[in-house]
């Protein structure tokens, strides 16, 4: 296959991966705790070319020639996205690093940074996803007392009675990998810790880990102006890698005619 072929050919396809990431990003605008993605491109190998073979100025150094680019999801972007007010009673926010620990009925556990949580029949935190909230009780759920639940900064919930006394009844710890960049996308806004990352819980000590707002669900940080110009300038780099190969077909064509 023609170098140049070959060329705008990786382009096409590694803009078209970014394309794909740009429209998640738009599509999850609106997602509770998403965190937008990061697309780097990279150099694929060169081709050293014999000198003799090509027509080069007396000033050209060398006949190396690329083959194209790569692209792809190389991390998430962790950035903090903005609090918003929530009325759930088990609504959470971390404002800071830290992620919540759930897990699924299979048993897997994942980090997240969605807060949307509820009790459920069981007497269970639970996720829009049926996935359980990694919380350390003190008195089991179905035995906190009458009152208003009450979650701290800390993560400690309290649950206040009429009288104004309040009794701890659990604490919601936050975890962090030792390596953010580490973590893998798991769908359903959720990350799963890869083997040999080191997974730190905060057990009430946030200072590290960031603090637990109630009554706030943190909001998507994908900022639309800057993905919206990303859209554009991945869409004219798709165009150019799109008419270097139709100009390609045309050259060989011409040189197929002049065989002829």
């Amino acid at each position: 296959m023609s170098i140049s072929l070959s060329t705008s050919r990786s382009g096409i396809h590694a803009h078209q991966k970014a394309m794909d990431a740009i429209a998640n990003d738009i599509s999850n605008v609106n997602t509770t705790g998403y965190k937008s993605k990061q697309v780097n491109f990279r150099e694929l190998m060169t081709n050293q070319l014999a000198e003799d073979k090509l027509l080069l100025s007396d000033n050209a150094e060398g006949g190396e020639i690329g083959v194209g680019s790569l692209s792809g999801v190389t991390t998430s972007n962790f950035k903090q996205g903005s609090l918003t007010e929530s009325q759930g009673e088990f609504h959470m926010a971390v404002a800071g690093n830290g992620f919540f620990g759930v897990t699924d009925a299979a048993g897997q556990f994942y980090l997240t940074r969605d807060g949307g949580f509820q009790l459920n029949a069981n007497g269970t935190l639970t996720n829009g996803n049926n996935e359980s909230l990694s919380i350390n009780t003190t008195v089991p759920v179905d035995q906190w007392p009458a009152g208003n639940v009450a979650i701290q900064d800390s993560g400690a919930v309290m649950i206040l009675d009429d009288n104004g006394n309040q009794t701890q009844v659990a604490t919601i710890p936050l975890f962090y990998p030792s390596v953010a960049d580490a973590l893998q996308p798991a769908g359903g806004n959720k990350y799963q810790v890869p083997a040999g990352i080191e997974l730190m819980t905060s057990n009430g000590d946030n200072d590290a880990f960031g603090s637990i707002k109630q009554g706030y669900l943190e909001i998507s940080n994908v900022d639309l102006a800057t993905t919206f110009t990303d859209m554009i300038v991945t869409q004219r780099a798709y165009s150019l890698n799109l008419k270097a190969a139709q100009s390609t077909d045309e050259i060989m064509g011409m040189i197929n005619n002049f065989k002829q």
